[in-house]
């Protein structure tokens, strides 16, 4: 979700620099609406089956190390780090991951680390469930909200 924020951010910046922000005024407020209400709630089970889709192939699990922690963070929340993380693969191999928008941790913590053992670059941190099940409820909150207000 963080991701899908920043890119749009990103996109009205370059827009504004490039003198092009007058195209928003064009587009009106229903349309955007019938665009983002139902894009929302059809994301929402995406983002859920992305997820499971991952955890099927990453049957291994390994601790790794942060090896860096960078960015300002937002308290109190404190979800908007970039975390490294250094892991070994079952098969004695080293691996490195970077994920954003995470909690901030200090280098030398330890985190688990979810892998697909038959390509162990395919690895993510393990938050569990909580960060997915409540990123799908946040976009299903909103695009059930946006959709409500577009046809009451």
């Amino acid at each position: 979700m963080t991701r899908i924020v920043l890119a749009l951010l990103a996109l009205l910046a370059v827009m504004a620099g490039l003198g092009t922000l007058w195209l928003l005024d064009r587009v009106p407020a229903s349309v955007a609406m019938a665009v983002a209400g139902p894009g929302l709630i059809l994301l929402a089970p995406a983002t859920v089956v992305r997820r499971v889709v991952f955890l099927r192939r990453a049957t291994e699990a390994a601790t790794g190390t942060v090896v860096s922690c960078e960015g300002d963070g937002i308290e109190p929340s404190g979800w908007e780090f970039t975390l490294t993380v250094r892991f070994t693969a079952r098969d004695g191999r080293e691996h490195v991951i970077t994920e954003s928008g995470r909690p901030h941790r200090d280098p030398g913590a330890l985190l688990d680390v979810r892998y697909d053992p038959r390509a162990p670059e395919d690895a993510r941190l393990d938050f569990g469930a909580a960060p997915v099940w409540g990123t799908a409820a946040g976009m299903l909150l909103i695009g059930s909200t946006v959709t409500w207000f577009l046809v009451r």
